[in-house]
């Protein structure tokens, strides 16, 4: 790997890839990419890079894990995945919106910036956190183990997975904030049910109910024998007088 040149490895890819991946190199710096207009997964983990470039705009995965990084560059709107564990951050940009999965475990930092609206998993252990910030409402995991956090924010209700061990938050905190995360659960999963029930007991009712209060008098309306004489009349020497006549009588 002593030969490797990224210079002549980057250059032999066509301007549209889509996908580089330059782990495991070695390497100290990282080109420009911003003329791969296409990119949309790049892989610079496992290096020794101390900074990185500009990222480009259709990039949706980021990882650069086991590096050197003292900072990131703007994350670009369309990143959904970034794995920045294990370097010597000391703080991270502004999230963007489409972002879902965060991991920036094994770093130096001391606060989180906002949490984006769309993220689902965000892993932040081993740092020196001492707070987190409000979590947005569709966050599935967090794992904020081994920080020095004395408290954690509202959880909310779509939380499956929380790791907050080897902190200093009291227990009873924890536990109080799991009942009542456990109990909105529960009256969820209890007014769900309750909905289905009600559903399965009243169907033929419900049936009934559509069919006479909707269906039954549009049908009506429009085979009334003022609809039929009109088609008539439309129709003119195409349609049987008679079968019609028969028809309005019968009605």
């Amino acid at each position: 790997m002593s030969n490797f040149n990224i210079e002549d490895y980057l250059n032999s890819f066509p301007e549209d890839v889509k996908k580089i991946d330059v782990s495991c190199m070695r390497l100290t710096y990282l080109p420009d990419l911003t003329r791969f207009k296409n990119l949309q997964f790049l892989n610079c983990s496992c290096n020794k890079l101390t900074s990185l470039p500009q990222l480009n705009e259709k990039l949706e995965i980021l990882y650069c894990h086991r590096n050197n990084l003292i900072s990131l560059p703007q994350l670009n709107e369309k990143l959904e995945t970034l794995y920045c564990f294990h370097n010597k951050l000391t703080s991270l940009p502004q999230l963007n919106e489409n972002l879902k999965r965060l991991n920036c475990s094994n770093n130096n930092l001391t606060l989180l910036p906002q949490l984006n609206e769309k993220l689902e998993i965000l892993h932040c252990f081993h740092n020196n956190l001492t707070l987190l910030p409000q979590l947005n409402e569709k966050l599935e995991g967090l794992y904020c183990s081994n920080n020095i956090l004395i408290s954690l924010p509202q959880l909310n209700i779509n939380l499956k997975i929380l790791n907050c061990s080897n902190n200093n938050i009291p227990k009873i905190l924890i536990n109080d904030m799991f009942i009542s995360e456990t109990k909105r659960n529960l009256i969820n999963n209890v007014a769900k049910c309750r909905y289905r029930i009600v559903c399965l007991k009243y169907k033929e009712h419900f049936r009934r109910l559509l069919w006479i209060k909707l269906r039954l008098p549009k049908i009506e309306q429009h085979y009334h024998p003022d609809n039929l004489k009109e088609l008539l009349d439309e129709l003119g020497d195409d349609c049987d007088e008679d079968v019609l006549d028969e028809a309005i009588e019968n009605w």
